[in-house]
């Protein structure tokens, strides 16, 4: 009975060890992170973005994954500058009162971007219109990123699984800085007297960059 007993236990394992050699060929169950997201989310000074993609042709998934991170990337760097540059803003008005008749009677303050000829637009509607702008700005100048981090997996069905991890190097927040200033996106004339009261050196774009990162990654691992 003993002996049947401990047979029986040592099928169960021999059995157990299959299905996770198995299963971890073919990508069913995996870490929480594979190395290339955690990647993505350890604490560093450049945005960093992963992605991943299945595909019969592993060239085919690196292509795709490449594009879903990338996309990833310029979004969420867009979305930290327009973050940080909104909140410059609304500290000018804050402190200096910029627009309060206006605001009071209008609802919403008009403030005007730097070089542009159109008419004064409200705070929210302006950074919306720059969001979009921002990420295809952000968007070209990563369009030729190679990733920090690529890893392939073979799946059971004969599928590919591919996981990079892209990342916006200082050089190119640099490029994304001269871009931006040029297109006037920093620049904010909050009381249309043709004078910026909002805009940003290169060091100090770069540090609010930063810092935007290190809030978002905060963001995303509290949530994970």
């Amino acid at each position: 009975m003993k002996k049947t007993m401990i047979s029986a236990a040592l099928a169960a394992a021999l059995l157990a060890t299959d299905v996770c050699v198995a299963q971890n060929a073919s990508r069913g169950v995996k870490r929480d992170k594979e190395a290339c997201e955690e990647m993505a989310m350890e604490v560093a000074t450049n945005p960093r973005a992963s992605a991943s993609a299945i595909s019969t042709s592993e060239a085919i998934a690196f292509k795709m994954a490449m594009t879903e991170a990338r996309a990833e990337l310029a979004a969420q760097v867009a979305a930290e500058i327009t973050g940080f540059v909104r909140h410059r803003v609304e500290q000018y008005q804050a402190t200096a009162g910029a627009g309060t008749a206006y605001n009071a009677q209008h609802g919403d303050l008009r403030v005007s971007v730097s070089g542009s000829e159109s008419s004064p637009k409200t705070v929210s509607a302006m950074f919306e219109a720059d969001s979009s702008e921002t990420v295809q700005r952000v968007s070209q100048i990563i369009s030729n990123t190679r990733p920090v981090c690529k890893n392939a997996y073979d799946r059971e069905d004969g599928s590919v699984q591919v996981y990079v991890c892209v990342e916006m190097g200082l050089a190119a927040q640099r490029q994304a800085y001269q871009q931006l200033e040029k297109d006037g996106i920093l620049d904010v004339d909050v009381n249309g007297d043709g004078k910026n009261d909002v805009d940003f050196a290169e060091k100090e774009f770069l540090l609010e960059l930063a810092k935007a990162r290190e809030e978002y990654n905060a963001k995303k691992n509290s949530e994970e």
